[in-house]
């Protein structure tokens, strides 16, 4: 995980979200990666709020380095899902370091919204100073589509 430990701490900014089934609108995003000392994995909070400050969102789980380039992401979700995603790790040319996970298995409650797929994008750029997020869902009857997408700076 060393090579990763860059990713810890706090990052926050803007996002916008939009989808068929709803309003666009706009939000602000902190993510917070904490490194836990010896271990492989990272665990992860994510908050939104409105505009006006208002919460919106949460969730938490565990970031997985599990091999060389091989990424799982364990999230729970207060509306009634959980996201086991998987992807690659890998730092580009131009220093910038990419998560990328293309494969989800998404569990709802008996009470949540049917998500039936998701999959998420973390760009971080060389300094490590600001991340570029994209949240993609197929969801109530939706194909697969973006959802969110956030711009946020490290602090």
């Amino acid at each position: 995980m060393q090579p990763y430990e860059s990713i810890a701490g706090q990052w926050s900014g803007l996002g916008h979200g939009h989808y068929p089934t709803i309003e666009s609108f706009d939000y602000t995003e902190t993510l917070t990666f904490t490194a836990l000392p010896g271990k492989p994995f990272m665990r992860y909070e994510q908050q939104t709020a409105s505009p006006n400050g208002q919460p919106m969102h949460t969730e938490v789980g565990f970031l997985r380095f599990v091999a060389e380039g091989r990424v799982e992401f364990v999230i729970s979700q207060p509306t009634g899902q959980t996201e086991l995603l998987e992807g690659t790790i890998e730092e580009q040319e131009d220093g910038t370091l990419r998560l990328h996970f293309g494969s989800s298995q998404v569990v709802n409650s008996t009470t949540a919204k049917t998500v039936d797929a998701t999959t998420r994008t973390y760009t971080f750029n060389a300094l490590r100073s600001s991340v570029t997020t994209v949240f993609h869902m197929a969801a109530v009857d939706q194909p697969m589509q973006e959802h969110l997408a956030s711009d946020l700076s490290k602090f």
